[in-house]
């Protein structure tokens, strides 16, 4: 599935409560500041592939439970936040541009937590 991209988006600036948020993944939605780059959309569209694995929901459940995890690790939002399994998962692959459509599914089970 490919997803629809909004770029100079409010949405990204709306979602940057903890950490300064550039793109934001909310299925179908990729919404960015601007209007984007390679990088960030290769890492986005990871998230799209995360998020159809779980069904959304389950991805949306796991990403809080291993920020507030990393918080509690770090009491940091920025360290909890690279204490994401699918966001270690999209960092480590974003500047393959094939990546997201090559991935194995539940790739993001390989990462620590």
């Amino acid at each position: 599935m490919n997803p629809i991209i909004v770029r100079n988006s409010i949405v990204p600036r709306l979602m940057s409560v903890f950490i300064r948020v550039y793109a934001i993944t909310l299925w179908p939605f990729i919404f960015i500041r601007d209007e984007g780059n390679n990088t960030t959309l290769n890492h986005e569209r990871i998230h799209i592939r995360q998020q159809a694995e779980l069904w959304v929901i389950g991805f949306y459940i796991l990403y809080v439970l291993d920020w507030f995890k990393g918080l509690r690790l770090y009491d940091d939002a920025g360290a909890a936040y690279t204490f994401i399994r699918f966001e270690q998962e999209a960092y480590e692959n974003q500047n393959d541009a094939y990546y997201w459509l090559t991935r194995k599914k539940f790739a993001w089970k390989n990462y620590i937590v």
